[in-house]
């Protein structure tokens, strides 16, 4: 018999991590949440790189780092070599299967190589504004994350974004800087570096990025939206999905996850 995942809406949800916390102190409990697809709509990286590219806001300083990327992927490039347009050909490679996920999020961190950290959270800020963030938000996560603000319950954030937008994206939801992991690129005297500070928080790396961020605490959740997040959800002691990617879902039974009911339109 086919089985089906326990659909819960907010406020039963929320019931039921109340009982998983019990007397519990809250202060030693965390939540983990994924960014893309789960606390927003769509994928506000992308939403940065397409508006960065498209403006010719790449430095040149990142291409040699970007050729190398595509020679070391065996990723046929012609026209002119020029930052902006080899940066977009990865990505179209990403799309074709010929380049991986987790070296794209990784490129789309590092591709600012030569532009001020400062100038491009300024392009950032106004990428949320562009796309309109503010209105992607999931609604539906709003009452638990209100729940758990009231309880004393950590919130985290961990995305395998460039942290430049996912910083001020996770702000739109309350969350700060220090409670958020995100694909961070190396920088030195506020220029960005063609490399990462360290890993992308992606697939199996988000428990790493997780346990970076709360150590030893409590995992009482974690809530996602894609097959990457899988580490991520079975980790905590309840996973949730939140309009999940159609990969996610046909796991989701066999993972034992709750599903999050939709908000109604």
């Amino acid at each position: 018999m086919e089985r089906s995942p326990l659909t819960l809406a907010p406020e039963k949800l929320v019931s039921e991590l109340a009982a998983m916390l019990g007397d519990a102190d809250p202060s030693g409990a965390v939540m983990a949440f994924d960014g893309d697809g789960t606390l927003w709509t769509g994928d506000v990286g992308e939403d940065l790189f397409r508006l960065a590219t498209g403006e010719g806001f790449l430095h040149p300083d990142a291409l040699p780092a970007l050729l190398k990327e595509a020679e070391r992927h065996a990723i046929a490039l012609d026209g002119p070599h020029e930052a902006n347009r080899i940066a977009s050909m990865l990505a179209g490679a990403y799309l074709s299967g010929l380049y991986p996920e987790r070296e794209t999020c990784a490129m789309m961190a590092w591709c600012f190589a030569g532009r001020a950290l400062a100038d491009v959270e300024t392009l950032a800020r106004r990428v949320l504004e562009r796309e309109d963030v503010a209105g992607r938000l999931v609604s539906e996560l709003g009452p638990v994350l209100d729940w758990a603000r009231s309880a004393g319950v950590r919130c985290v954030l961990i995305s395998a974004s460039p942290r430049a937008i996912v910083e001020p994206a996770g702000k739109l939801w309350g969350f700060g800087p220090s409670d958020v992991a995100a694909a961070t690129p190396r920088v030195v005297d506020g220029v960005i570096a063609a490399e990462l500070a360290f890993g992308v928080p992606y697939a199996e790396s988000k428990l790493t990025a997780g346990k970076a961020l709360f150590g030893s605490a409590r995992w009482l959740a974690t809530f996602g939206d894609n097959v990457f997040d899988i580490d991520m959800l079975k980790a905590a002691e309840l996973g949730v999905a939140v309009r999940p990617k159609p990969r996610l879902q046909t796991e989701l039974a066999a993972l034992g996850l709750r599903l999050l009911a939709p908000a109604a339109h």
